[in-house]
């Protein structure tokens, strides 16, 4: 393969050190964090060029039109049903976004759709809620890479906006109130932290009542939600600098819902716990606390027990006295000692519970009474269960499920029957023949760690040009769904491989707290035994081997980098947290700090620069061929990580490999278009395919179904 390129541009080195926790902490490239001088300017400009250069040497269009042909079917969501209406959002083949539909006695119609809305396509659709009465919809937009939402409400039967704009609503929940044109949300204040607030359809969002708020802690994040019957109000309170989080329930049916008295839940302060409402003063619990895979809980409310109390001031948390709190809850579905649980759906007469067990799906059926076992729904193959909802009041409910050939295909479950039909079925693009199968590392500890394999099904012995995927953060597991870049490598005759390292939630909550704050490293340590592995029982070499990450994972792939870049002949970091000792400053950062501690702590400094790749960059070592990726308009993870990685890179390695930087104005973290997300995925796998010979491999069978 070719690996010379023009130089890559000179950033300049200053002596910028800064005296963290008393030590002393170098920071050559300080001034690539601002993304509007002019030498920023100038230098991304030369790296867009640096970058263009190397593309012109991939096969990028190849990878494009089969991920193109990968993901060319109608995504569907679970539907929401409302009074005879059912609510869901539609992604068709031909377009960028998804877009906001209603089924009704006028058919299928669209209430919102971004491509139309927006000539440039860079509106994008968040979170959306309708009404009890299916009368009207709110919905949030944002515009190019911004989390920063807008709250709008619209006529379900005229689609037309029926309110003024709400601002400030980054992935707020919109929890209506039954007969009410009236919602609880939550919008975000940068000065004062989020607040809860109740908006009444027409009237202006100034006018709003703060119903509660998080005091001076901007790290919080709060969530209301509303019983079917409209009697409780649930506000859940979780801070960026607490690993649990508080729940807070107000009866609405005689107090003021503008001021609703709400009074703490006492609950286990060593898990986390999230809240359901149900219609009679019944609260579902689900939670961790003392059951690291999740349990169920649930407690009825006494009559007039939330009532007597005082009002909750607004700024939360006061601490009521637990002695005078409801009855305290039950046990409903025990901690299984393999699955994880993931979420519940309560039917007339039935209780479903939806698990992940060694990342696959599944769900049991339970009393409701008792939570007494009854059985398993059957699925439609060994693959994922996400979004398990109640339908219609009945014995219904409606779930997503994929697997690694299968793209994400909405059920509806019938408890009479016990069956699951699909539903709007459009067919499925033609998959590669692929085979699937899971092998397992020992990290330096001795901890087994899992690693989900998709390899060509013609290939029977043998390295293969291979990318190692991780993430190892915030309890997100790595699971075996659908991922049309693994599908399209390993068509190609590669093999694609996940590391399901500790600080995810594959094997729930003491999984994430193995590999978080002071344990970190060890989620490092298993994806480098994942890589050694690899190599040991030749499923590839080091020639061959890639290491890919987006966000946390981009952190994961490139602290592996830095500790032992002899592993990998390539690494692609996506979006990537990179200078730990900074992170806290920019973005989303100062909400992480319970997941990787904080600078201002000076043990906790300690971990950040034992691991923080940038910090470990070593001039004269010969690192990989790196790809780093980085979205102008991320408000999540800045920029800047990526482009002060790429100057330390460029300026230390002792090898001829690249180090590039792609660099996407007008993108951010979170949504996007479509053609912007196969484009980055194309440029991706192009890299690797180049970097580790992909395009030498013939097929020793035919593969059937060959793409466009």
């Amino acid at each position: 393969m070719d690996t010379h390129l023009a130089p890559a541009p000179v950033a300049r080195r200053d002596d910028v050190r800064e005296l963290l926790g008393g030590r002393e902490v170098a920071d050559p490239y300080r001034w690539l964090e601002d993304p509007d001088s002019p030498e920023t300017r100038d230098w991304l400009a030369a790296q867009a060029r640096l970058f263009a250069r190397a593309r012109d040497g991939w096969p990028v269009g190849g990878w494009f039109r089969e991920l193109r042909h990968l993901t060319s079917f109608e995504r569907l969501s679970v539907p929401q049903f409302r009074a005879g209406r059912a609510f869901y959002t539609c992604l068709r083949p031909g377009a960028e976004h998804h877009a906001l539909m209603v089924r009704d006695s006028h058919g299928d119609r669209a209430l919102f759709e971004p491509d139309a809305a927006d000539p440039e396509r860079r509106t994008v659709l968040g979170y959306w809620s309708a009404s009890t009465d299916g009368r009207l919809m709110a919905y949030q937009t944002a515009v190019g890479g911004s989390e920063r939402f807008t709250l709008r409400v619209l006529d379900v039967e005229t689609g037309g906006d029926v309110d003024e704009p709400i601002a400030g609503c980054r992935y707020s929940s919109v929890a209506w109130l039954p007969g009410r044109d009236a919602f609880y949300y939550t919008r975000h204040d940068e000065r004062s932290g989020p607040r809860v607030c109740l908006h009444r359809v027409g009237e202006p969002a100034a006018a709003d009542a703060v119903v509660s708020g998080a005091g001076s802690d901007r790290t919080a994040e709060l969530d209301a939600l509303v019983g079917a019957d409209g009697r409780l109000l649930v506000v859940q309170v979780a801070s960026g600098l607490s690993a649990t989080n508080e729940v807070w329930v107000a009866d609405l049916r005689d107090g003021s819902i503008e001021r609703p008295a709400l009074r703490r839940l006492p609950l286990p302060e060593d898990g986390w716990t999230s809240a359901w409402p149900a219609p009679g003063g019944r609260l579902y619990l689900l939670t961790d606390a003392g059951a690291p895979r999740g349990r169920l809980l649930v407690t009825d409310l006494p009559q007039n027990d939330l009532q007597s109390q005082n009002d909750l001031p607004h700024d939360l948390p006061p601490h009521d006295d637990p002695s005078e709190a409801a009855a305290g809850p039950r046990t409903l579905i025990p901690e299984d000692p393999e699955a994880v649980l993931d979420g519940f759906a309560v039917l007339d007469g039935l209780l479903l519970a939806h698990w992940t067990v060694a990342g696959h799906g599944a769900v049991t059926r339970h009393d409701p009474a008792t939570g007494r076992l009854l059985g398993q729904v059957e699925l439609p193959g060994p693959g994922l269960v996400t979004d398990l909802v109640p339908g219609v009041p009945g014995g219904e409910a409606w779930y997503e499920y994929s697997d690694r050939v299968t793209p994400e295909t909405v059920y509806r479950y019938e408890a009479g029957t016990g069956s699951s039909t699909p539903w709007r079925r459009h067919p499925a693009p033609v998959t590669p023949p692929v085979r699937a199968s899971e092998t397992v590392c020992v990290s330096p500890d001795g901890t087994p760690v899992r690693i989900l394999l998709l390899a060509p099904s013609w290939h029977r012995a043998g390295p293969l040009p291979t990318i190692l995927e991780g993430y190892g953060a915030f309890g997100e597991p790595r699971i075996a769904d659908y991922y049309a870049a693994a599908l399209a490598w390993a068509g190609r005759g590669g093999l694609f491989a996940v590391a399901c390292v500790r600080g995810g939630g594959e094997g729930g909550e003491a999984w994430h707290h193995a590999g978080r704050r002071e344990h970190k490293q060890r989620g490092i340590d298993d994806f480098i035994a994942a890589a050694g592995h690899l190599v040991e029982t030749g499923h590839t070499t080091h020639d061959r081997l890639g290491a890919f990450g987006a966000s946390a994972g981009g952190l994961l792939a490139g602290a592996a980098m830095t500790q032992r870049p002899e592993l990998f002949a390539a690494v692609a970091c996506t979006a990537p947290l990179l200078d730990m000792a900074r992170y806290e400053l920019t973005g989303l950062g100062e909400h992480w700090r319970e997941e990787f501690g904080s600078r201002e702590d000076p043990e906790e400094l300690g971990w950040l620069l034992g691991y923080s790749p940038y910090h470990r960059v070593v001039p004269g070592i010969p690192y990989p061929a790196v790809l780093l990726s980085a979205f102008g308009e991320d408000t999540r993870v800045d920029p800047l990580h990526a482009r002060k990685m790429a100057a330390a890179l460029q300026f230390a390695s002792g090898s001829s490999r690249p180090v590039l930087l792609r660099h996407e104005a007008g993108a951010g973290h979170g949504e996007r278009g479509r053609t912007g997300r196969l484009s980055y995925f194309a440029d991706v796998l192009a890299f690797f395919a180049h970097e580790l010979g992909l395009a030498s491999i013939t097929p020793t069978e035919p593969r059937g179904g060959e793409l466009p």
